[in-house]
């Protein structure tokens, strides 16, 4: 059986345990800078609607008596990486999803047990609450969390997994997604029970090899189980936001050489390199642009990765940088591990010696000691905030500030 301990309320949760005259009162963590978002609300402000990613102005308007907390990162942080340790002592089989979301696999007979052990440890040690899930895979794991939230849990069984899987909209699916749910509205697809009706081969006919993975789902079955390897992850990436709206192509390019050696010292240092380059960038107006391309060499180097980031940018509206840029975000995917790649047969320039030494003085007196020239122009150094896939050990750990 897997099981899906997903904290509730993770950071609005550790900022009340620590400030107890917080404990009744609605609560938003948010970044420490000017320009934030809501990282985290409580479930008191949920009530009032207020929501991760909205911005602290909008959150205040809806609810003028929230208390906005500054995040300390280190602490979250430290906080995963201890109840990640205890989930390890229950079972080899963990998969850490996110800073707050782990999967476990464990005899079936166990579940329950191991559900009370998980939840009065997080609780008496930290004094907060997480929700469990349990079912043949981790998408029911996953959905049966989020059904008794906070302090929940529910075990679905083999017999009970197909009605509980109908019972949801497609839009509600983990892994649907509202893009591809209204796909599947348009032909007359609503739930998993007409999923599979029109049966595997005509989802594989309409939607390719995904079909497959679409009939499982329909099944509650997973296309891979619970991963506890590092080769599991598929993506390193660093976005950041910037302390006002960036206009200038050159503060811009600057942004984006920082970000591209992020992105670059982090593959180097975990060996691993890879061919699709992804550029995102965010308006005022919180819409999002994104745009990927793969070239056909592997790389783990800042220049080729900046070369080909700034390459994708000419893909955009010719005036995108017009009405201000929030935020960018650059990530290597197509990953290949074991492998570092700084040169290739296009390009003549061998920065092997140089990419090493950088990140020897780097590693030893921290992040940015030695950089390239132009990103001094940059206020901002560095993206510290927690990412939704930091990970406490291996290529999703970065150091948070």
């Amino acid at each position: 059986m897997i099981l899906c301990v997903d904290m509730d309320a993770f950071f609005a949760s550790v900022e009340k345990a620590s400030k107890p005259h917080l404990k009744d009162k609605p609560v938003a963590v948010i970044g420490a800078k000017e320009r934030t978002v809501v990282t985290t609300a409580c479930y008191i402000a949920r009530k009032y609607g207020v929501r991760t990613g909205m911005s602290k102005y909008e959150a205040e308007k809806i609810c003028p008596f929230i208390n906005m907390v500054t995040g300390n990162n280190r602490k979250y942080t430290y906080i995963s990486s201890q109840i990640m340790d205890f989930l390890k002592t229950l079972t080899d089989k963990v998969e850490i999803y996110s800073v707050d979301e782990a999967f476990l696999q464990i005899p079936g007979e166990k579940a329950e047990d191991v559900i009370s052990d998980i939840k009065n440890y997080v609780k008496k040690r930290f004094g907060i609450t997480c929700s469990v899930g349990a079912g043949k895979s981790k998408l029911v794991a996953k959905m049966a969390s989020g059904i008794n939230k906070p302090d929940g849990f529910l075990v679905i069984s083999d017999g009970e997994t197909i009605d509980f899987l109908d019972s949801f909209k497609l839009e509600d699916i983990w892994g649907i997604g509202k893009k591809l749910s209204e796909r599947f509205y348009n032909m007359g697809v609503f739930n998993t029970a007409d999923m599979r009706k029109l049966g595997r081969d005509k989802l594989c006919n309409i939607f390719g090899k995904n079909g497959y993975y679409y009939h499982m789902m329909a099944c509650g079955d997973d296309r891979e189980g619970v991963r506890v390897e590092d080769e599991a992850v598929k993506s390193i990436g660093h976005s950041m936001t910037f302390p006002e709206d960036v206009r200038d192509a050159r503060m811009f390019n600057a942004y984006l050489l920082q970000l591209c050696e992020m992105v670059s010292g982090r593959a180097r240092h975990h060996n691993v390199s890879g061919k699709t380059i992804t550029l995102s960038i965010r308006f005022p107006d919180m819409s999002t642009l994104s745009k990927r391309h793969t070239i056909n060499y592997l790389t783990c180097a800042t220049h080729h990765i900046y070369d080909v980031s700034r390459y994708i940018a000419t893909m955009f509206p010719e005036n995108f940088l017009e009405n201000g840029i929030r935020l960018i975000g650059v990530t290597l995917s197509n990953l290949i591990h074991d492998t570092q790649e700084l040169c290739s047969v296009f390009d003549g320039r061998d920065m092997g010696k140089v990419y090493k030494a950088m990140d020897a003085i780097n590693e030893k007196y921290g992040g940015f000691t030695v950089s390239f020239a132009s990103i001094l122009n940059c206020r901002r150094k560095g993206a510290r905030t927690i990412s939704p896939a930091w990970k406490p050990k291996g290529l999703r750990k970065v150091d948070v500030l």
